[in-house]
């Protein structure tokens, strides 16, 4: 078998009937089989998807079943455009998804995260059987449930990839001359119970895939022309990166860039697969490659941005040290609840962490901290971290700002603030 493509489209690059008809023709370009393709939900549906695991959460199950017909509403829109005529194999998979799906809101005996990862990968399942059908048309193409192949813990919404069972899993399934379409972000545990990777997981889908077939590359497609050192609808005068060591991509990722899942990184680096970030508005254009080497080229400063963060602070009731115990008992319950820590800070009576301030775990994490902690939450700030900083950066970017908190390291400086 030929050394496999791997290709990754997210979700803004089959938001609507001619994105998709535009991933068919980027696809067309490239003629050597096999060739993987890891497809994200369309457009918003994830945060669709999210919300009605919301409803179900608060037992609203006709909201949820509104929002599950506004789905259904938007994927039938685009394969109105499609198709000429409709394909009845297409509906009828969608029609058994749906079906499901609906089944599952009377479902009261799963835990939210486990719910969660049951409902929110069906907007995988959905993009990826329309544009292997849409692709099909002139380009043989294949439909492979990934469920199937990638197998993981049962860690719900952030599952660890079994890599053994996996890579056996994934090389007996891509083993033709034909593209494979496949989901992102999404596994299944021992007993095949749906799993997913966390939030953005699809580029680390992309990796697992690359990692287990031994590929010459992994290729993001993005509506940018590549690795930018800001994102560019909040940072003027931005600057293309057109190379990247793989350990600054790790440190980028880790501090939140939004073009690369922190997960992504590692495999491709144990075996020297380079990742190319491109366009797919100018599929020609150079784009940025992510390898390993000694500097980026350019050398600049990154700005990054995360919104809808809470900064969590906790203090001893009794005015008693922080110690290792209180800290150990802490990251415990974040690792149970699946809370992300942005930054964290600690002195002799408090501990302060900027976390993702999710609607539905934020608060469990207040209640079962407050028995033995005071606690004060504001939520709705916003975390900048600047990586290769200069004063005049730091000076610009935070000029106006309310800074609640601030941490230095000689390479990257972060900030916490309400804008």
């Amino acid at each position: 078998m030929n050394t496999p493509l791997v290709f990754k489209f997210g979700g803004a690059s089959v938001k609507d009937a001619e994105s998709v008809r535009n991933v068919a023709t980027i696809i067309a370009r490239f003629p050597d089989r096999p060739m993987v393709v890891v497809v994200s939900a369309m457009g918003k549906m994830t945060n669709a998807f999210e919300s009605v695991v919301a409803h179900w959460e608060q037992q609203n199950v006709s909201e949820a079943q509104q929002e599950l017909n506004n789905i259904r509403a938007f994927h039938q829109g685009i394969i109105d455009q499609l198709f000429e005529p409709l394909p009845q194999s297409l509906l009828t998979d969608l029609e058994f998804w749906y079906n499901h799906l609906s089944e599952q809101l009377s479902n009261t005996s799963r835990s939210y995260s486990e719910q969660y990862d049951n409902i929110v990968h069906h907007g995988e399942l959905i993009s990826t059987r329309i544009v292997q059908e849409y692709v099909n048309l002139n380009t043989p193409a294949i439909w492979q449930d990934t469920r199937k192949l990638v197998r993981t813990d049962s860690q719900f919404r952030r599952a660890t990839v079994q890599w053994h069972e996996t890579a056996a899993r994934i090389t007996k399934a891509i083993n033709d001359d034909r593209v494979h379409f496949v989901q992102g972000f999404i596994g299944s545990d021992a007993d095949g119970r749906p799993t997913t990777l966390g939030r953005e997981g699809s580029d680390y889908t992309g990796a697992v895939f690359a990692y287990c077939l031994g590929a010459n590359s992994l290729t993001i497609w993005k509506d940018v022309p590549g690795m930018l050192n800001g994102d560019p609808k909040t940072f003027t005068n931005t600057t293309l990166i057109h190379q990247l060591p793989f350990a600054e991509a790790i440190e980028l990722a880790f501090y939140g860039a939004s073009i690369i899942h922190p997960k992504t990184i590692q495999p491709l680096q144990k075996k020297g697969i380079p990742l190319h970030i491109k366009s797919f508005v100018d599929p020609s254009a150079e784009g940025t490659v992510i390898l390993e080497s000694e500097a980026a080229v350019p050398q600049v400063p990154n700005f990054i941005l995360k919104r809808n963060q809470a900064l969590l602070e906790l203090r001893t009731k009794d005015l008693a040290f922080i110690a290792e115990h209180h800290l150990s008992a802490v990251y415990q319950l974040f690792a149970e609840l699946g809370v992300v820590v942005n930054l964290m800070r600690n002195t002799a009576t408090k501990a302060t962490f900027c976390i993702n301030n999710d609607a539905i775990i934020v608060p469990r994490v207040v209640q079962a901290l407050s028995d033995n902690f005071e606690l004060t939450l504001v939520p709705d700030v916003e975390l900048l971290t600047i990586r290769h900083y200069t004063e005049e950066d730091v000076a610009r970017e935070t000029e106006g700002m309310t800074i609640l908190q601030e941490q230095r390291t000689p390479e990257t400086v972060q900030f916490v603030f309400k804008s």
